[in-house]
């Protein structure tokens, strides 16, 4: 019966996450852990007040649950790095860098946890004075944490998010259509990141998110649909992106905007001269 009742309410509330409704979903979760202790409920409540930027809340949640259940672990990682707590973080990876995690079976879930353990190892290295191995073959977003390369983040989004002719392939979600400059938009996107309206989305592993609004950005490779948000990912606590993509709408209360001078360059593709990356850190525990 139990079981029965906590299945229901997970259902209903991701229903209710998908369809925006958080509110209810939190009320749903809310109810079933005024009477059961648990660690999955627990660990998407936590993840709703993470999103909301509601960190003590979270840490609140989760500090009473196993973090040998990968649910807790990855949602108290995730509140650690958007708290800056890297000690903590650290201490977390490595009591449970080993172990079995109690809630996953299947074996995709196994690979899904260990790929995102070995990402955790690789940002690490970033923030703490650990002896901390770097895996032999690093990935893409891997590289980029290791050492930052603004142009290869742009020639990743170049061929994932690009073609000659704005037609998709089968590897392509979404296309920034070329009569815009992707490096102009690159650029301008890293200038006008405004911190406070981060997002914050756990399968993007480390990742701080934004959505701009930009009208007939890109197409959609799945309905030919126009394209007017663009959601990027960066580097956390940084304008570093990673990467950048057309989307079809905000699922967020907050845009970043791009400033209108910025527009021009944009939407006229011709060579320029006077590029220039520049790099922002942003702290949330410093004014």
């Amino acid at each position: 019966m139990k079981n029965d009742i906590k299945k229901t309410i997970l259902n209903e509330a991701k229903n209710n996450l998908n369809n925006g409704d958080i509110k209810k979903a939190e009320a749903l979760l809310k109810g079933y852990l005024d009477f059961n202790n648990d660690p999955e409920i627990s660990s998407i409540l936590a993840n709703i007040y993470t999103g909301r930027g509601n960190l003590k809340e979270a840490l609140e949640i989760l500090k009473c649950q196993d973090s040998n259940y990968f649910c807790v672990f990855k949602s108290l990682s995730e509140v650690y790095i958007k708290l800056e707590k890297y000690e903590k973080l650290y201490n977390l990876w490595k009591k449970n860098k080993d172990r079995n995690f109690q809630d996953l079976k299947r074996e995709k879930e196994l690979e899904s946890a260990k790929k995102y353990l070995r990402r955790l190892q690789v940002f690490l290295k970033l923030f703490v004075d650990k002896k901390i191995e770097t895996p032999k073959e690093l990935d893409y977003k891997e590289q980029q944490y290791v050492k930052y390369d603004y142009n290869k983040a742009i020639e990743h989004i170049t061929l994932r998010h690009t073609s000659k002719n704005n037609i998709p392939t089968k590897d392509t979600g979404t296309l920034f259509y070329n009569k815009y400059d992707l490096e102009e938009l690159f650029l301008a996107i890293s200038r006008n990141i405004e911190f406070e309206k981060r997002e914050i989305k756990l399968n993007w592993d480390f990742s701080d998110t934004y959505i701009f609004k930009f009208a007939n950005i890109g197409i959609s490779d799945y309905d030919g649909r126009n394209l007017n948000f663009i959601r990027v990912a960066t580097i956390p606590n940084t304008n570093k992106i990673i990467t950048m993509f057309p989307t079809y709408n905000k699922k967020s209360s907050t845009v970043c905007a791009l400033q209108k001078e910025d527009m021009l360059p944009i939407c006229n593709y011709i060579v320029h001269t006077d590029r220039t990356y520049r790099v922002k850190t942003y702290s949330i525990n410093k004014k």
